[in-house]
């Protein structure tokens, strides 16, 4: 029986593992799908087309996206097969294959193209064929691969997952939390946690400086979440 061709993607997709052997969550939630579409999450204009039944507002991109409303990343990136519909590469170019003359066009500039004299031996013909690949193939999977990915939805640059799961944090907190001062909001920062908790303790109050420092990177972290959950309400991320 004839298996479907395995696809590729540009970066690290999500794996669930099977029913009985189920994977941890950081096998999904590491991914940049992932992130993409948590931040796809927050846009009110893609929220309302999801409650509309995508009839109204962001139609073109409900069609390839869907319903994001749900909580469960496996089930909206499974079904239909969704995920590698948006974010693998085309079929053509996801597997070894024989081409024929009308196959050059198509591909022309995305692959290689060897003669294979098939009266050699398989043992020189693998030798001189890894030869070949190592002179040809100089980019590496990640950001060169990215680069010239021809999947449907793309990404713009070399996304920080870690850097936007801080964005995100601190953009879902002041959403919540919206009385909350921006140099309180570092409490849940790496980097500023300790020195507050320290002033909480001694019952002071944080320095000028050290709050004008907070606010301006939580600021930042709010910006950029912003334009990222604005990018992806026009199909491109970050």
């Amino acid at each position: 029986m004839n298996r479907p061709a395995k696809r590729h993607f540009p970066y690290q997709h999500p794996t669930f593992g099977t029913e009985k052997k189920p994977k941890p969550k950081r096998y999904w939630e590491d991914t940049i799908y992932f992130t993409w579409w948590s931040y796809l999450k927050r846009s009110e204009k893609y929220i309302q087309t999801c409650e509309s039944g995508g009839k109204k507002g962001l139609v073109e991109l409900y069609k390839d996206f869907g319903d994001v409303r749900g909580d469960s990343f496996k089930e909206w990136w499974t079904k239909d097969s969704r995920g590698m519909k948006l974010f693998a590469e085309p079929q053509a170019l996801s597997t070894l294959q024989v081409v024929t003359v009308d196959d050059l066009k198509g591909i022309e500039g995305q692959a290689l193209l060897v003669s294979v004299p098939l009266s050699l031996p398989k043992k020189f013909l693998l030798e001189r064929f890894r030869k070949i690949l190592a002179e040809h193939h100089k980019g590496e999977r990640g950001r060169q691969y990215a680069k010239k990915s021809e999947s449907k939805y793309k990404f713009k640059g070399q996304p920080n997952i870690q850097g936007m799961r801080t964005a995100l944090m601190v953009y879902d907190y002041i959403t919540q939390n919206p009385k909350t001062k921006l140099w309180e909001v570092g409490k849940n920062l790496p980097q500023f946690k300790i020195e507050l908790l320290e002033c909480q303790a001694k019952n002071i109050t944080p320095s000028y400086d050290l709050k004008r420092k907070i606010e301006a990177t939580v600021s930042r972290y709010k910006r950029k979440a912003s334009t990222s959950i604005q990018n992806s309400e026009r199909g491109v991320f970050p």
